[in-house]
């Protein structure tokens, strides 16, 4: 099974009112899973505040919990996601206390921006100096940052995440910036700021 230490946890150490199509309960990000697995888990999903995943013998599953800030492995048993953490019956392969992830919520119309985040009382979203994104459900998308108006740099979304290139230099903590999604021909914007230690950032497509 992959494990997101990797792939997240490395960008976690470098570095949630969503749009009404968003699962309105949303209390975890699904990094993984593999085997049985009841209802299914879609990797790079959200899960619903309340849901019990029954795991079969074979069957694994990650989840970073939004309160909690952990990133939990499970295997076997039953899962369920609580409002305040993901609780087993079966085994707790690792847990890890993660940096907090944060939601960014698009504007609707082209000439407008909203965003909210899960924690922390911020009006804008905050993301890492050089962020981390993973979008929800993997659709096919491109990443902008823009600094007053001016692009800073741009990320193709590549199996659900799109990384700060490695060629450009980092943001500048403290700074304003401007996040843009770009899909299907269609651009929404949200406002950022810049904070070390930020955790990675969930987009809603």
């Amino acid at each position: 099974m992959t494990t997101s230490s990797p792939i997240i946890a490395a960008a976690l150490a470098a570095a949630l009112l969503a749009p009404a199509a968003a699962v309105a309960d949303a209390a975890a990000l699904i990094v993984d899973a593999q085997g049985v697995v009841a209802p299914p888990a879609l990797p790079l999903t959200e899960a619903e505040l309340g849901v019990t995943f029954d795991l079969g013998a074979d069957g694994e599953i990650i989840l970073i919990h939004y309160a909690s800030c952990k990133e939990s492995h499970f295997r076997g048993g039953e899962v369920e996601v609580g409002p305040l953490a993901a609780k087993s019956s079966g085994e707790t392969v690792s847990e890890t206390e993660v940096e907090c992830p944060r939601k960014v919520a698009f504007a609707e119309a082209a000439n407008a921006s909203a965003s909210v985040v899960l924690r922390g009382g911020e009006n804008r979203t905050v993301i890492g100096p050089r962020p981390l994104f993973v979008l929800l459900g993997g659709a096919a998308a491109t990443i902008e940052v823009r600094r007053g108006g001016a692009l800073v740099g741009a990320m193709d979304v590549r199996g659900g995440m799109a990384r700060w290139p490695s060629g450009l230099p980092a943001l500048a903590p403290g700074a304003d910036y401007e996040i843009t999604l770009i899909a299907g021909g269609v651009s929404r914007a949200a406002p950022a700021a810049v904070a070390n230690g930020a955790g990675v950032t969930i987009v809603q497509p």
